[in-house]
């Protein structure tokens, strides 16, 4: 039989593929060495997020007081809150499952490779195909200290460490500082640079290390092989991050371009026809889940004749206390394009929502370009920031203008009405501008 596509693994690029697909017509074959959902399901997204969730509810049991609640007889079970971990990442699982039968996308477990642009290999049986989907996704890099262990390792204790030391700085260590911390554990974070989350508006980084060290997060900058090697009992995790599952993937002869991924253009087209990359695989990529998501579409649509190669922004999450939300530029990344921009504020102190629901620090920035008033950025540290910054993403892909934006009317109380106050802020900056 001759399939239409091959799509090599089943995590949510690979998925979204599939379905996209079946929805063009085509006929879909799937390949999955391990767990369908891939990283994201099983190691990732999903149950880090639980453990976020789980790790907020006990900070507020431990806030309560100071509304007048007294809770007695507070206990946690690390075993039982691994257990329904485990139960919701597999309904989630058996869902994708199911759904994917639906559709009629054919399932292979088993390690593929591409043996030309038309041969799928697994198993010792080849497959005929017309198109190829990569989306093997990454797997963490290595740790380069004798102990460490990996966040995979680490999501399966069913104990919580008493001391975590924490090698890295990014989203990855951030979260997982967080969430640990919370759940009682002594957390320091060994830098191996100047600062937390390098890649992001500084504002945002030094926000985020200000409320860390609030709940006695031990954050040592600029550290040295020696600090890193942590104390006897010490529970190392290596967050220092991810590289691109390639290998074994494709036969040599075919010389895919691969340069720390695979080299593909906006719509995952790679230099080989016929054979497209898309997500954690694909070379200087975002490695986001909802990323890969739209790749897998937008390859498919290629595949179709239907290239979409009009960029969009990219919105990156960070899921701590308050949640922190990023879309488009920020000012440092503006001035390293060229773009002269301003910004308008709102700090979430002055949200009454905020001060009903939370003592924490927080804020909503928005950048727009200083001579056309079109909204190019915006920066997010509050409550529900990944759910707020759909608009402004939104907002950002249609270039609309800061005018524009202000004809919603947000709901009052609530933690979007800081959308409006930063733009009103904004607004009168670029009035002052113009005047000038």
């Amino acid at each position: 039989m001759r399939y239409d596509l091959a799509i090599i693994g089943g995590g949510p690029g690979g998925y979204s593929a599939a379905f996209e697909a079946v929805k063009s017509g085509l006929k879909v074959i799937l390949f999955e060495k391990d767990l369908l959902g891939g990283t994201c399901l099983n190691r990732g997204c999903v149950p880090t997020k639980y453990l976020s969730h789980v790790a907020e509810k006990i900070s507020e049991f431990k806030e309560l007081q100071k509304y007048g609640i007294e809770i007695d007889n507070v206990s946690f079970n690390p075993v039982l809150m691994q257990t329904k971990n485990y139960e919701i990442v597999g309904k989630l699982r058996d869902g994708l499952h199911q759904r994917l039968q639906q559709e009629k996308v054919i399932i292979i477990h088993a390690q593929a490779q591409i043996i030309s642009p038309n041969c799928v290999m697994a198993d010792g049986i080849s497959y005929s195909v017309q198109n190829i989907i990569i989306a093997t996704g990454a797997s963490s890099k290595p740790p380069f200290i004798e102990g460490a262990v990996t966040t995979d390792i680490l999501l399966k204790l069913e104990y919580i460490p008493e001391r975590l030391r924490i090698i890295g700085g990014g989203v990855i260590a951030v979260e997982f500082a967080n969430i640990y911390r919370r759940l009682g554990a002594d957390v320091t974070m060994c830098l191996r640079g100047e600062r937390l989350l390098r890649k992001f508006d500084k504002e945002i980084s030094r926000s985020i290390t200000q409320n860390l060290k609030k709940q006695g997060i031990k954050i040592i900058p600029n550290c040295t092989q020696e600090q890193m090697q942590g104390t006897n009992g010490e529970v190392i995790l290596s967050a220092i991050g991810r590289r691109p599952n390639i290998k074994g993937i494709i036969a040599d002869e075919l010389n895919l371009c691969i340069q720390n991924g695979i080299v593909t253009d906006a719509v995952g087209r790679t230099n080989i026809p016929g054979i497209y990359a898309i997500g954690d695989v694909v070379s200087e990529n975002a490695q986001l889940a909802h990323v890969a998501m739209e790749q897998g579409r937008r390859a498919v649509h290629a595949i179709c004749g239907n290239a979409d190669m009009e960029p969009y922004s990219i919105v990156n999450c960070i899921y701590i206390t308050p949640e922190v939300a990023v879309a488009g530029l920020n000012e440092e990344k503006a001035r390293e394009k060229g773009i002269a921009v301003i910004s308008g504020k709102q700090v979430m102190s002055a949200n009454a929502r905020t001060l009903i629901s939370t003592d924490e620090r927080g804020f909503i920035k928005i950048l727009a370009e200083s001579k056309t008033g079109i909204i190019v950025g915006a920066q997010l540290m509050c409550e529900r920031a990944s759910d707020i910054v759909a608009e402004l993403a939104l907002a950002i892909d249609q270039h609309l203008t800061v005018d524009e934006l202000l004809h919603s009317v947000r709901p009052h109380p609530s933690y979007c009405e800081a959308v409006t106050d930063a733009l009103l802020n904004l607004k009168e900056k670029l009035v002052c501008v113009s005047n000038i």
